[in-house]
C-alpha cells in the first residue's frame, strides 16, 4: 500500500491545507526526503524540476518552526526572482493555517518594502543570493535564529556566478542550522561545497538518467539559420498554439523576434534581464492570464516560471547546455496535460544537438514540414530554360565603338601594351579590330 501524508506524522494544521490542494500521495522525492529532513539530518537532494521538492523541504520546516520569534527561523536561497517568488508563493499557501509568516526579497527593485517586511518579522525569508548578502552586510537581517537553510536548485546559482555569494551567506548562519541543498546535477564545485558547510549529508538522488517527461512530444526540426523565423511562423500557422514560449539565446533576440511575430499578429511580449523587475512581473502575470498568446524569453525564465496552460514550447536558438534542454521544454506538458516542444536546428548546432542526446541516451526525431521551402532558390535553376547562363557579377565592358572619350582613356593605357597593326594607318586604338 502506498503511504500518504499522514503516515509521516505531520500535524492537522499541515495536512488540511494539503488535503484542501488534492495532495494525497508523496511524490518520490518527497517519499525518501521527509524522512531525513523530519529526522534533523543535512539532505543533498538531486532531482530535476518538477518533481515536488519545494514541499519535500518545506513540510519538515513547518513542521518544527518556534513561534513567536522575529527574525527568520528559515532560510531559502534561489537563483531567480521568478522561483523565489514560487518558493514563496508555496510558503504562504500551505503555511497560511499554521500562522507561519513568509518574507520575499530580490534585487532589481526597491528594497524599502522588503526591509519593512523584515522589520515585521517572518518565519520563512526566501529571497535571491545577491539581495540576501546585500541586507546581512547592512544589518537590515539577522541571522541569529536560522535554524534551516535550504539551497534551491543550487547547480543553477553555481551557473549563474552566485557560489561566492552563497558562501558568504554561510558562513554568517550557525553551525548548528539543518542544511538541504537541492540540485538537478552534482558537480565538484558543489560538492565541495557540501563538504565545507553540510554535517554527514543524507544524499537522495531521484534520477538515473536525465529524461524528457512522457507528456511533452518533442523534436529537432533542421533549418538554414537565415530561414529560421520563416520556419517558426510556419510551425506557428500549422500548430495554431493557445499558448506558446518562445526561448532565445541573447537578451536583443528576444526584442527582435517579438516585433517580428508582431507584425504577424501574434500578441507577444518579450522577457529578458533587459526589464526592469516591475515590467518582468507584469509581463508574467500578462502571459499568465493568458492576455497575451506568446513569451520570448532567454533562459532566465526556463528555471521557476510555474505556468501550467502552455501548450508548446519552441527552442529558437539550441540551448548552450544540454541540461538547460530540459528545463526548457519542461515548460509545457505540465499538471497531466499534454505538450509540444520544437527546436530549430541550424546548420551551426550540431554540437549541441548531439550533445542534448548523448544526455538523454536517445536520438531526438528530426522532422521537416511539408511544403516549406527549406533551400533557397538556385541560380541555376532560376537561369534554365532562358538559354543563358546566370550572371555571376557585374563585368566590365570594353570601350565603345565611336567614344572617343573612353577610346582616348583606352589608347593612353594601351601605350603600354601591345603595339598597332603595321599597314594600318589612320586605325584608332579603341577602333574595330
Amino acid at each position: 500500500m502506498s503511504k500518504t501524508f499522514k503516515d509521516f506524522g505531520l500535524g492537522a494544521e499541515i495536512l488540511r491545507p494539503l488535503d484542501e490542494a488534492g495532495y494525497t500521495t508523496p511524490t518520490p522525492i518527497q517519499l525518501q526526503a521527509l524522512p531525513v529532513l523530519l529526522g534533523g539530518c543535512d539532505l543533498i537532494g538531486v532531482a530535476e524540476t518538477g518533481t515536488g521538492k519545494t514541499l519535500a523541504f518545506l513540510l519538515p520546516i513547518f513542521e518544527r518552526l518556534e513561534p513567536g520569534l522575529r527574525d527568520p527561523q528559515a532560510l531559502v536561497v534561489c537563483p531567480t526572482r521568478e522561483l523565489a517568488m514560487q518558493v514563496a508563493g508555496e510558503s504562504e499557501r500551505f503555511g497560511r493555517a499554521l500562522g507561519v509568516r513568509t518574507a520575499l526579497v530580490y534585487g532589481g527593485t526597491s528594497s524599502g518594502d522588503q526591509k519593512r517586511k523584515l522589520v515585521d518579522g517572518c518565519e520563512v525569508l526566501v529571497g535571491t543570493p545577491g539581495r540576501l548578502l546585500d541586507f546581512v552586510t547592512s544589518a537590515w537581517l539577522s541571522m541569529r535564529k536560522v535554524r534551516f537553510v535550504v539551497l534551491d536548485e543550487a547547480d543553477r546559482m553555481l551557473d549563474m556566478g552566485f557560489i561566492n555569494d552563497v558562501d558568504a551567506i554561510l558562513r554568517r548562519t550557525p553551525m548548528s542550522r539543518q542544511t538541504m541543498l537541492f540540485s538537478a546535477t552534482f558537480p565538484d564545485q558543489l560538492r565541495r561545497l557540501a563538504d565545507r558547510y553540510m554535517f554527514h549529508p543524507e544524499m537522495v538522488r531521484m534520477h538515473t538518467g536525465t529524461r524528457v517527461t512522457r507528456n511533452v512530444e518533442h523534436a529537432f526540426y533542421p533549418v538554414l539559420a537565415s530561414k529560421k523565423e520563416r520556419l517558426l511562423l510556419e510551425i506557428l500557422e500549422r500548430e495554431k498554439p493557445g499558448k506558446f514560449l518562445v526561448f532565445t539565446a541573447t537578451r536583443e533576440a528576444t526584442s527582435q523576434l517579438a516585433l517580428a511575430l508582431r507584425r504577424h499578429r501574434h500578441e507577444v511580449i518579450s522577457l529578458s534581464s533587459l526589464l526592469s523587475q516591475a515590467n518582468r512581473e507584469r509581463a508574467l502575470e500578462t502571459f499568465r492570464r493568458g492576455e497575451c498568446s506568446a513569451l520570448v524569453a532567454t533562459d532566465v525564465a526556463a528555471r521557476g516560471l510555474d505556468i501550467t496552460d502552455i501548450d508548446l514550447v519552441v527552442n529558437f536558438d539550441v540551448p548552450m547546455q544540454p541540461e538547460d534542454y530540459v528545463h526548457r521544454i519542461g515548460r509545457t506538458g505540465r499538471a497531466d496535460r499534454t505538450g509540444k516542444a520544437v527546436t530549430l536546428v541550424s546548420e551551426l548546432d550540431e554540437r549541441r544537438s548531439t550533445e542534448i542526446e548523448r544526455l538523454l541516451g536517445e536520438e531526438i526525431p528530426r522532422i521537416e514540414l511539408e511544403g516549406f521551402a527549406y533551400q533557397p532558390p538556385s541560380r541555376k535553376r532560376e537561369a534554365a530554360g532562358t538559354g543563358r547562363e546566370p550572371r555571376r557579377g557585374r563585368r566590365r565592358r570594353g570601350p565603345q565603338r565611336g567614344s572617343p572619350g573612353r577610346g582616348g582613356r583606352s589608347a593612353r593605357r594601351g601605350g603600354r601594351g601591345r603595339a598597332p597593326a603595321s599597314g594600318g594607318g589612320g586605325r584608332k586604338a579603341g577602333g574595330e579590330r
